[in-house]
């Protein structure tokens, strides 16, 4: 198939800018995110190099000097972007050593004379900022959560391209470029860097997308004062365990607390004062459990906690977490706290009635002279 460089090299600069464009105003829309910012600054880069690439009939300064710096100065910015999607500092310092070895290989009269070196030189710096960007990746790809894997086959197969590109690029006369005519792998190298530049694109926005809702979706399952899961949160995580306990026949047991003297604390110390002493209590609450648990605030000085143990084992829970409490108290007023048990009967019972049975049982410690712990 023949392909017409001069086409080709119209048509990259078209998608480069449209690309840029997309990026910067995805940037704009979202949260400013840094990802999607360097990303736009890498593409607008990305043109700019090839115009200047294109520069061929100019001082041979230009394409060869500032447009493979800028060049090399994307791929820098790339792994950047990503290992700060990765949530990792920016190594801007080292980002810069690749632009930095090219311009100084151009004080070097053979390199500047020589296609072949330079072929190479480019060739070794492209890998390697590509390398890094991977290795991001991939290090990253437990903590991510996102669906990194399109883009890791797409980076490695950019980066095994320019290594082989030494060995098919033999050097095309730039009067030759410039005329149009096809110039063999030069023109699958253009077409290459087209397909890269817009897979990369969209599979960053894919990424940034996807973990943007993945954030709003956290967010919505916790209360934002204290850090547990909320209402919502118990709620589907309860449901999973219940039918988990209907085919495995395991035990579970529904705790509920409710602070004491908690409209005393606020009347007196403020909401300031109340919302440390939830904060308290849960931080006291965290440390007792063993992990399993499910934990949450379940509204105002109210909480619940599902536990995969049998009722004399959560009775010992709720009692170090009632002892635990009473001794922590940090205000004049006492903190003391309330519980309410109730053991799950697999297959009859559903999270409601669990509730209703446990906050009977709340209300029965509450009624008694608080501070203690009642069974349903």
């Amino acid at each position: 198939m023949h392909l017409n460089v001069y086409t080709l090299y119209i048509f990259e600069l078209f998608i480069l800018v449209l690309l840029t464009v997309v990026m910067f105003c995805a940037w704009l829309g979202g949260r400013r995110d840094p990802t999607l910012g360097l990303t736009a600054i890498m593409l607008a880069l990305g043109a700019l190099s090839a115009l200047l690439g294109g520069m061929r009939n100019a001082n041979p300064l230009i394409p060869i000097l500032l447009g493979n710096m800028v060049n090399i100065l994307c791929y820098a910015i790339l792994w950047n972007a990503i290992r700060l999607f990765t949530a990792k500092k920016a190594k801007w310092h080292w980002g810069a050593v690749g632009p930095l070895i090219w311009a100084l290989c151009c004080l070097w009269p053979t390199f500047m004379q020589t296609l072949a070196l330079r072929i190479q030189l480019n060739s070794i710096l492209v890998i390697t900022f590509t390398a890094l960007t991977s290795f991001e990746l991939w290090r990253a790809r437990r903590q991510l959560h996102v669906t990194f894997l399109p883009a890791m086959p797409l980076i490695i197969f950019h980066g095994l391209f320019y290594t082989v590109r030494p060995f098919f690029d033999h050097g095309v006369p730039y009067a030759e470029v410039a005329g149009g005519r096809s110039s063999g792998f030069f023109s699958v190298l253009i077409f290459e860097a087209i397909l890269y530049a817009v897979c990369l694109s969209f599979i960053i926005l894919s990424m940034v997308y996807e973990r943007d809702q993945l954030s709003y979706k956290q967010a919505s399952l916790l209360d934002p004062l204290t850090g547990m899961a909320n209402r919502r949160a118990f709620v589907q995580q309860s449901e999973i365990q219940l039918q988990r306990q209907s085919r495995d026949q395991r035990p579970l047991t529904l705790i509920l607390f409710d602070l004491d003297n908690f409209k005393k604390i606020n009347d007196k110390f403020g909401h300031h004062g109340g919302d440390s002493a939830l904060i308290h209590f849960c931080h006291i609450v965290e440390r007792c459990l063993k992990g399993p648990e499910i934990f949450a605030r379940i509204g105002g000085e109210e909480f619940a906690c599902l536990t995969p143990t049998d009722l004399s084992q959560a009775l010992n829970l709720a009692e170090t977490i009632r002892q635990q409490v009473e001794q922590e108290s940090q205000v004049a007023i006492a903190m003391t706290v309330s519980i309410g048990l109730t053991a799950s009967q697999p297959l009859l019972d559903t999270l409601s009635s669990l509730l209703v049975k446990a906050d009977m049982a709340l209300y029965q410690a509450k009624s008694s002279g608080k501070n203690r712990i009642e069974l349903n």
